[in-house]
């Protein structure tokens, strides 16, 4: 058996409980909604984050991903969907190794969710590494609506301001051309009037991400808020997953405040909500 260096183990590409789950479980979850008043065809592909687990450890990993079988998303859905599809990266690599054993590319992934949304139109969704895949594969799927809450859109950044043990494949596949063409998706980017990206403008990574496309003009909905990930209370997840083109349009013409922004979406619902979030961290460093 192969041994591997010490110094360049890194938990998520390397450890045999990573590896094994890669190799024997799918990483994806479909589900219809079997309702027959659905009037439209629509397929949702829901993308997860690299915050799929944290921190790095077989105990996190074994916890939420083999016993809870975790996806992001799972409880956040677009309604009126007839299609649900739940993916996840274990490797937390922005999807550029693939998601398991044969679909262990973006090429091959994007060919399965091809053949799985021939018929219906599509919508994708995700945050940070999620947020990358949501636009990558919308864009090749030539998806309706893509929500991507400040996803990436050029990965060459962190090969200067990360290190292979944070993010082993974007290292180790440097050279390889076929794994780089997708270090910038702007490229790949074909109707960006169908990208809503949320974006926090106080977060340095975020606002150099937000530069990389300062040129295309999709749909900016703007953030005074450093916080990476969804840049609002997540309770008003729902009600944006869910919004109209034109409603998700007018969010693009200001910048949002996010508390002021879930109280404009949620109502006064939204001081509860706050309220129970704050007691849920104190609760929690007790």
């Amino acid at each position: 058996m192969e041994t591997i260096d010490q110094a360049a183990f890194v938990f998520q590409t390397d450890s045999e409980i990573v590896k094994t789950v890669f190799e024997q479980q799918d990483n994806i979850l479909i589900e219809y909604n079997n309702q027959n008043n659905l009037d439209i065809k629509q397929c949702v592909i829901y993308f997860s984050s690299n915050n799929i687990y944290y921190p790095n450890t077989e105990e996190v990993f074994k916890k939420r991903i083999v016993d809870k079988n975790r996806y992001e998303w799972y409880e956040t859905r677009i309604n009126n969907s007839a299609k649900h599809i739940f993916i996840r990266d274990i490797k937390k690599q922005w999807y550029l190794g693939g998601i398991n054993s044969t679909l262990n590319s973006i090429d091959k992934l994007a060919n399965f969710l091809k053949k799985e949304t021939q018929g219906y139109s599509v919508i994708t969704v995700g945050s940070s590494a999620g947020g990358y895949a949501a636009v990558l594969f919308g864009s090749l799927l030539k998806a309706e609506k893509i929500y991507s809450f400040n996803g990436q859109f050029e990965l060459h950044s962190l090969l200067s301001s990360s290190s292979e043990a944070i993010d082993p494949i974007i290292f180790r596949e440097r050279k390889n051309p076929d794994i780089t063409k997708y270090y910038s998706i702007k490229p790949y980017i074909r109707k960006p009037e169908n990208i809503f990206y949320f974006c926090s403008t106080k977060s340095s990574w975020d606002s150099n991400q937000l530069l990389h496309i300062k040129s295309i003009p999709l749909n900016k909905i703007k953030f005074r808020t450093g916080h990476h990930g969804i840049p609002f209370l997540k309770t008003s997840l729902p009600l944006v997953l869910n919004m109209t083109v034109d409603k998700l349009t007018k969010l693009s013409i200001s910048t949002h405040i996010p508390f002021i922004f879930s109280l404009n979406i949620e109502g006064l619902s939204a001081f509860n909500n706050l309220l129970k979030i704050i007691w849920a961290k104190k609760f929690s460093k007790r």
